[in-house]
């Protein structure tokens, strides 16, 4: 399966499986049945399977299987080379919403349902 799509995560930590939360990819990349597979391909080519599973501390086939499938909207915002945020996002960064409009493009959105940090119950 070509490889298509990007992770979303906590405070850009890009590099460890525990801080991803979503899956991202466009309508008209992949059908609503391959959105799951597309994903796993995904995580495969980018962690490595293994590496992500003992990282995350669950299967990724369980983890893919668990997380609600839903549609939104995924806008790239630009960052002035002036700004703060311009050393922590480069020129720019994605974020996905509910609205529709200039510059959005429909995505199909993969929610991890899972708690890999360990906090379910603490509050």
């Amino acid at each position: 399966m070509k490889i298509v799509g990007q992770l979303y995560c906590i405070d850009g930590n890009v590099h460890s499986p525990r801080d991803q939360t979503l899956y991202v990819v466009g309508t008209n990349e992949v059908d609503k049945e391959q959105v799951r597979e597309a994903c796993i391909a995904y995580i495969d080519d980018y962690f490595g399977k293994e590496y992500f599973e003992k990282e995350r501390g669950t299967s990724l086939k369980d983890l893919v299987e668990s997380a609600d499938l839903s549609i939104s909207y995924e806008r790239h915002i630009p960052i002035n080379e002036a700004s703060f945020d311009y050393d922590i996002w480069g020129s720019g960064m994605y974020t996905v919403g509910n609205a529709s409009g200039r510059g959005a493009r429909k995505v199909w959105v993969l929610s991890f349902n899972d708690d890999p940090f360990g906090t379910e119950g603490e509050g």
